[in-house]
């Protein structure tokens, strides 16, 4: 087990919050009660950690933000920060405006409540009857929005699903599953071996691989990721592609708030594409929107002192920075082509051509001369942190492990040393290198500071920015030396380096999510190493390696580590943002 996590502390119906927290940064979840939500100021603590205060009894009672019985009825008019919202399947979605929704379509077997600790979702009640076996208790009366019964075969159903599927990002999560048992509403997981961590998997949200997927999504599943059926608060009745999407309240949906009341409170809730974080802040200003799920930090500073707008900081370990063009995706057709899943060839575009950013002192010059710090205020109004490695403050042992605020090794600036590597590899010219940067509208803004930084040092780069239906497809045909992108920190620090920088195996999907092209097997067997290591000192001792090589090799420049501002407007309370989540279970409006 993980290091001082004993077996009874994994039962439920709730894991205290002092080993919710060993757990989720055990496994690199957001875990800090400062970045799973807020009110505006970085949040409280949440008390001394222990086993006290609020949270889910198994009752069927929701803890989704802590709040007592609101009003009941009305809608919600809320804005996503995104031009679309391409599918909803949980099982396939790596997006967090994907997940944002999808937490309000869909119950997992456990939740992450207010106070940041694992609780009960569709799950009662469970227990270990050994450190390898997991046996849970589901709620009574729970149904899918279909009317079909939600009980232990369903869930089955959905795991055993994940497990065979081939291109799902979250198929590893259940890979160590060696068995499931299903009797009416007693579900037994039987692992391969012990693995602590494997309960936070099982949540909502942030763990996705226990968010529970009805069995129609067997038949059509292209179907099943536009129109999901699923067994949450409310349920998808109508979307327009790149315009909007209609939750209604289900009707005969299970939970209850603390004083007996159906949830949700709402009627509804009326979800509005919008690209532009300048349309988004006009939107919510006028009272178009009640709710924006991303106000970037320019105008929540402005919300900030408006009065009738709340921020909340949420995040789930965000980061953004640039992937750099390893190598000739042409040299290595069949893995880029299964990366892309595009269906096509690699381009032949680099053929005989000059890639600087293969040269690993190319990229470190890039990273040389950019000033995180001056992208923190300039771009992010305070509303972020510096990132001097790939490893964020919310996977708390690991950050601290790595050496805090300052990593060592890790990433800092330094112009000089910049001008110096670019002149030993070769690029002397004026200017030193051209290049183009393949970004999102939201990216705009931080890579504009950027631009002026590399410009400092000679290298010349322009800004491609393109809307989310064209970026994900442009992004993988790798027709630029750079692309900005971000996400968030997975459920495991290994799951997501697995993916984005892992060597491509289509077997195990790693390197799945490659922008790089970084394909260095020393560095996947020390991830691997990682992996296998269940001590958490001595996992972190690997993580040195890791990062030491990471650090060497620069096959990603991570520039800040955002604390994404949600908005609500006057009137609407009880959004749960818990690791980064907008949950309406228990929102209202006045």
């Amino acid at each position: 087990m993980t290091e001082n996590i004993d077996r009874a502390d994994l039962e439920g119906p709730k894991i205290d919050r002092r080993t919710t927290m060993k757990l989720l940064g055990a496994s690199g979840i957001a875990a800090t009660a400062g970045c799973l939500g807020g009110d505006g100021g970085g949040g409280d603590d949440g008390g001394s950690g222990d086993d006290g205060g609020s949270g889910d009894d198994g009752s069927g009672s929701s803890d989704d933000d802590g709040g007592s019985s609101g009003s009941t009825g009305g809608r919600v008019s809320a804005g996503w920060l995104t031009d679309e919202i391409e599918f909803l399947d949980p099982h396939m979605v790596d997006l967090g405006i994907q997940i944002e929704i999808h937490s309000n379509l869909f119950n997992g077997l456990l939740k992450l409540d207010e106070d940041v600790q694992i609780v009960g979702d569709a799950a009662a009640d469970w227990s270990l009857p050994d450190e390898s076996t997991y046996v849970f208790e589901l709620e009574e009366g729970i149904t899918f929005h279909n009317g079909d019964t939600l009980d232990a075969e369903a869930v089955k159903w959905s795991l055993e699903r994940l497990a065979d599927m081939d291109t799902s990002p979250h198929t590893g999560k259940v890979s160590n599953v060696d068995s499931i048992e299903a009797d009416g509403l007693e579900l037994t997981i039987n692992l391969t071996e012990p693995y602590a961590p494997f309960v936070s998997f099982m949540l909502r949200g942030p763990g996705r691989a226990g968010t529970i997927v009805h069995e129609s999504a067997a038949d059509d599943p292209d179907e099943y990721a536009r129109m999901p059926i699923g067994s949450g608060p409310f349920e998808l009745t109508d979307r327009t592609a790149g315009e909007s999407l209609t939750l209604d309240a289900y009707d005969d949906y299970w939970e209850t708030d603390e004083d007996g009341n159906q949830l949700p409170y709402l009627d509804g809730i009326d979800i509005e594409l919008i690209p532009e974080p300048s349309t988004m802040w006009s939107a919510l200003q006028g009272g178009e929107v009640d709710y924006a799920n991303i106000l970037t930090g320019e105008f929540a500073q402005q919300a900030e002192g408006a009065g009738n707008i709340t921020i909340q900081t949420a995040s789930s370990g965000e980061w953004t920075g640039i992937a750099p063009l390893c190598t000739n995706p042409a040299d290595h057709e069949e893995m880029v082509r299964w990366i892309s899943g595009l269906g096509e060839d690699p381009t032949d575009m680099w053929n005989g051509e000059d890639i600087p950013t293969s040269d690993p002192r190319v990229r470190e010059a890039i990273s040389l001369a950019i000033d995180r710090e001056e992208i923190v205020e300039r771009a992010w109004f305070g509303y972020a942190a510096p990132a001097h490695t790939l490893y964020n403050p919310a996977i708390g042992w690991l950050y601290d492990a790595l050496g805090g605020d300052e990593p060592d090794p890790g990433l800092y600036s330094d112009p000089e040393r910049a001008e110096e590597l670019l002149d030993e590899a070769g690029y002397t010219g004026d200017p030193r290198i051209e290049a183009s940067i393949l970004a999102l509208p939201e990216d705009e803004r931080e890579l504009t500071v950027v631009q002026d930084q590399l410009s400092d040092v000679g290298i010349e780069v322009e800004l491609d920015i393109q809307q989310q239906s064209s970026y994900w497809d442009n992004t993988y045909r790798y027709e630029q030396l750079l692309t900005a992108y971000g996400g968030a920190a997975d459920v495991d620090p290994w799951m997501s380096d697995f993916k984005q920088l892992g060597y491509p195996n289509e077997e195990t999907t790693e390197g799945a999510w490659q922008r790089s092209l970084y394909f260095n097997e020393e560095y996947s067997e020390l991830l691997n190493e990682a992996n296998a290591t269940p001590d958490l000192e001595e996992r972190a001792e690997v993580y040195q390696d890791v990062n030491a090589k990471f650090v060497e090799d620069v096959p990603f420049i991570p520039t800040v580590f955002p604390l994404n501002p949600k908005a609500l407007g006057s009137g609407l309370s009880g959004v749960g943002t818990q690791a980064g989540l907008s949950n309406f279970h228990t929102a209202s409006m006045e």
